[in-house]
């Protein structure tokens, strides 16, 4: 019997081939031939599948720069389905007179007061004045408000918020938020991770990781002792915000536009008188000790929230 060669090269030794039966991604069975003499390696193939499939998993998203992590947002009465609408008409029909009913905008921001106390705040903004308002979510009604005339601003200053490089603020938070990591280990999971939470990591000074706007009437001036040192001292010339907690928790870019500082930025930017300095830079939060602020702000007390069995 004569022998035949094929053209197309040389004939192959298929004495060590093999079948094997795997899944693509999509779980459709699909039959491998793989030789030695060949090269083809199953083991190379399910690599890449392995890569293919990672490739598909999408990365967790990184909250080490989100603020308010430690907080239930559920537990504030915002976060409730149209009671932020209701409480800005409601200011709007009580406050504002027929004069200013041409509203330009309205949020619900975040105010920082001189000793770095966060509190919730109502911001209305016509064409003449803007209301820092305090508003009871739980009663529904003013509480008390501060009405600035915008041709009294002379400066606005827009920026991250950052503490002074002397500062014990950006170490207290990072001890605290140190220690209720610990915590929460220890709750959540029994004892089980509590050393996974104990590194170095978790004590490390925290920022702030905040951008804010500040509106200022000073004309430069520096704020006298007597007031800057007064923690009961109201008639401060200058007003702090920043974004509401509900801002980095809130799904869709239209429900976060009512709690987001930058809406509040490039609107009231164009109602300012000419001679306004309108600037960008850092906006120094002056908390040196910062205890006070720390106990207040970790727990939300300038916040309406459901706490156990009392609301305030």
């Amino acid at each position: 019997m004569d022998e035949t060669y094929f053209d197309e090269g040389p004939a192959g030794n298929f004495e060590t081939a093999t079948l094997e039966i795997t899944k693509d991604l999509d779980g459709n069975e699909f039959s491998n031939s793989t030789s030695a003499s060949t090269g083809i390696d199953v083991e190379k193939r399910n690599r890449e599948n392995e890569g293919n499939i990672s490739n598909q998993v999408p990365t967790s998203k990184d909250v080490s720069t989100i603020p308010f992590k430690h907080l239930d947002i559920h537990s504030f009465f915002t976060d409730r389905n149209e009671v932020v609408a209701r409480a800005i008409k409601d200011c709007q029909d009580s406050l504002i007179n027929e004069e200013e009913k041409d509203i330009a905008g309205s949020w619900l921001l975040t105010e920082i007061s001189l000793w770095d106390i966060e509190k919730e705040r109502l911001v209305v903004l016509t064409k003449k004045a803007i209301y820092s308002i305090k508003y009871d979510f739980i009663s529904l009604k003013v509480l008390e408000y501060n009405r600035i005339p915008l041709s009294q601003l002379d400066t606005l200053v827009s920026g991250e918020l950052v503490y002074p490089s002397s500062s014990l603020a950006p170490r207290l938070n990072g001890l605290a938020e140190g220690v209720s990591s610990i915590v929460n280990c220890a709750v959540r999971q029994e004892w089980s991770s509590v050393a996974s939470c104990t590194g170095l990591a978790q004590f490390e000074p925290r920022k702030r990781n905040m951008a804010g706007v500040r509106l200022m009437w000073n004309k430069g001036n520096p704020l006298p002792l007597i007031k800057k040192w007064n923690p009961f001292a109201k008639d401060i010339p200058w007003l702090t915000y920043t974004s509401h907690p509900l801002f980095w928790y809130k799904g869709s870019e239209e429900e976060k536009l009512k709690f987001d500082v930058e809406g509040l930025r490039s609107t009231i930017k164009d109602l300012l008188p000419s001679e306004c300095n309108i600037r960008s830079g850092l906006i120094i939060i002056e908390n040196y000790i910062g205890v006070g602020a720390l106990v207040h702000n970790r727990n939300a007390l300038g916040f309406f929230k459901i706490r156990g069995k009392v609301s305030f």
